[in-house]
């Protein structure tokens, strides 16, 4: 391999991102905006340099992947493809960066896993953003699928259940609890806690989707979550969940206080929201998770099938 780290991968960095077929200019870029935020930066020419570098390492030593898809899209996308064909790695998010004149290929991506393009050139504070909400997201999916293996096996026969949650660590446990329940864990849990939390964020605490965008950009969201939870007016709320196992399939429903949203734009990718720094969860829940997730009430209920036969 030439001009790519020699670093010995023998523990995971805090914050370790893999660079793929960068510019010169974006290398020193990327230098320069990252590594004073303590950022630890591997260069590779190609997918192929990559490709070997990642998989010869546990599977959460990289942060993240930044594919440059200006000069070797295929190759990219192939390598995006086989990371997320692979349970142990598919959590790791994958962020591209390209220009508005390649629509087509933004589409492609984030239909084969990509989880964010930046449009260049970019600011250093959208990349801060844009890095930040991908790790913490990825953080959350690691634990869940870690956590999720922990579970009682009393679980595997949970029949019927009716819980109540307020908050996002009662999410996250409870995801564990119903997902192991499931003959796919690994896979249920990540949607299910993503269907959870947007439950309790935008159904009863009513953070809309903009404001949740600038609180990530502000770093000020688990904040103004713990600061709305405390007022009188979120205090007692509940998000309900209901598991039922049936002869064919689990079925699991989450509903919320809120007054409801337009979920179709959310069930699939969107070109319009491949910048933005969330807005995926839907999207996870309806592709990976479940095998049919439907919406009831104007979208402040929903249920998620996963069939058995």
């Amino acid at each position: 391999m030439s001009n790519q780290s020699k670093t010995i991968h023998s523990s995971k960095q805090t914050k370790s991102l893999l660079v793929v077929d960068a510019s010169q200019e974006t290398r020193d870029f990327l230098n320069s905006a990252l590594k004073p935020q303590g950022f630890q930066l591997t260069f590779v020419n190609n997918a192929a340099e990559a490709k070997e570098l990642i998989f010869q390492d546990l599977p959460s030593f990289y942060s993240a992947y930044l594919f440059d898809t200006d000069k070797q899209y295929d190759e990219n996308i192939a390598l995006l493809k086989a990371l997320k064909a692979n349970s142990q790695y598919s959590v790791i998010p994958a962020i591209f960066q390209t220009d508005t004149k390649h629509a087509k290929q933004i589409h492609n991506g984030l239909e084969n896993g990509a989880y964010f393009y930046l449009l260049k050139p970019y600011t250093k504070s959208l990349l801060l953003s844009v890095l930040d909400a991908a790790i913490t997201s990825s953080s959350n999916h690691i634990d869940l699928t870690r956590d999720v293996s922990t579970v009682a096996k009393a679980q595997s026969n949970l029949q019927t259940a009716c819980f109540h949650i307020k908050t996002l660590e009662d999410a996250k446990s409870l995801s564990c609890v119903l997902a192991f329940a499931t003959p796919n864990p690994k896979e249920v849990v990540v949607g299910l806690f993503e269907l959870m939390m947007n439950a309790i964020e935008h159904g009863n605490l009513r953070i809309s989707y903009a404001e949740k965008t600038h609180l990530i950009q502000k770093n000020q969201l688990k904040q103004e979550i713990r600061t709305r939870q405390a007022t009188t007016e979120h205090a007692n709320k509940v998000v309900t969940v209901d598991f039922e196992r049936k002869a064919n399939e689990f079925q699991i429903t989450i509903s919320d206080s809120g007054e409801g949203f337009d979920y179709l734009p959310y069930l699939d990718f969107s070109l319009e929201r491949a910048m933005d720094n969330h807005g995926r969860g839907i999207m996870i829940a309806n592709k990976l998770s479940f095998d049919e997730l439907e919406y009831q009430n104007n979208g402040n209920t929903v249920i998620g099938r996963i069939f058995t036969k």
